[in-house]
């Protein structure tokens, strides 16, 4: 039995379809069974639970053979206190996890997780990872991956809007996209073989690492704006935005401090690129089949609206 938590974000969502697609016993963790219900009907059991109940989690993963575990796949953005959001779901994990004598998990961790500090929310992925290595008995595997393509899809008000890309990222400085379904695959792989002992970390670095500027031109290209241009804002001048957009001082300041770690080289991947760590959708690809089609939606929308 595989237990997936985080069963209804992205990744998590394509991890259980995997497994339920090589024929493997799933249970899925949801806040609700009207949101589980596409695992259900693939033979999927399901359980609410909410993630900071210990006793609904504990039995939850009861009887498992292993676990995939994650916290909240994104800031929440009106969090008075993220972090200690974070403590408190991962304290929930931890305990629920010894409780059960799960024997193995699986993480989705972060790129820049092996540093204690100025990581912004990334910081709470090193927590996890620190609270799950002392537990005695549990092998697990961290997968810390690297920058999300998904992120890219911020892009478009931008470009919508000013025919340029405004992000607080150096504009040459190379970042290891990587693209969910990769993440997942990797994911529902290792949960399937379980070929680990001990503490472990694997890094997902994605097919090669990419400059924003380098990002910026193949969307250009993509969407028919081969001179698209890319702007590089101050983190005061991103961190305005969020306000404005109605994210909290607390979690503002986190994000600043990922954008400030990221362009010094603070947070980096620590693993050098091998086939292990690299995997095979293109930035390219990703645009193609994702991000191209969002703009053209979204220009769509622009000109009904106008």
């Amino acid at each position: 039995m595989y237990v997936i938590t985080g069963a209804t974000s992205n990744t998590g969502s394509l991890v259980a379809h995997q497994l339920l697609a090589a024929g493997q016993p799933v249970r899925v963790i949801g806040r609700s069974l009207e949101r589980l219900a596409p695992f259900l009907r693939k033979g999927a059991e399901g359980v609410v639970a909410e993630p900071m109940d210990v006793a609904a989690l504990t039995t939850a993963l009861q009887g498992a053979t292993a676990a995939w575990i994650m916290l909240q796949p994104n800031y929440i953005p009106d969090s008075p206190d993220f972090p200690a959001y974070q403590a408190q779901v991962t304290s929930a994990l931890t305990q629920a996890i010894a409780q059960s004598q799960l024997p193995y998990a699986v993480t989705l961790s972060s790129w820049g997780a092996d540093q204690p500090t100025g990581t912004g929310p990334v910081g709470g992925l090193y927590r996890l990872e620190q609270q799950l290595n002392a537990l005695p008995g549990l092998q697990v595997r961290h997968l810390r991956a690297g920058y999300f393509m998904e992120n890219t899809l911020a892009y478009l008000p931008s470009i919508l809007a000013q025919q340029q890309v405004v992000s607080p990222f150096r504009p040459d400085l190379p970042l290891p996209f990587v693209a969910t379904r990769d993440i997942s695959r990797v994911a529902a792989e290792t949960l399937l073989h379980l070929a680990f002992r001990g503490q472990s970390v694997s890094e997902i670095q994605g097919q090669r690492d990419l400059s924003s500027a380098e990002a910026v031109a193949i969307v250009g290209r993509a969407i028919g704006l081969p001179h698209l241009g890319y702007r590089q804002s101050s983190v005061a001048e991103f961190a305005t935005s969020l306000r404005t957009a109605g994210v909290s001082d607390n979690v503002t300041g986190l994000m600043a401090e990922v954008v400030t770690g990221i362009n010094a080289g603070h947070l980096r991947t620590s693993q050098p690129r091998s086939a292990a760590t690299t995997t095979p959708t293109s930035f390219e690809q990703f645009v193609t089949d994702t991000l191209a089609p969002a703009y053209q939606r979204a220009l769509a929308a622009q000109h009904i609206a106008a």
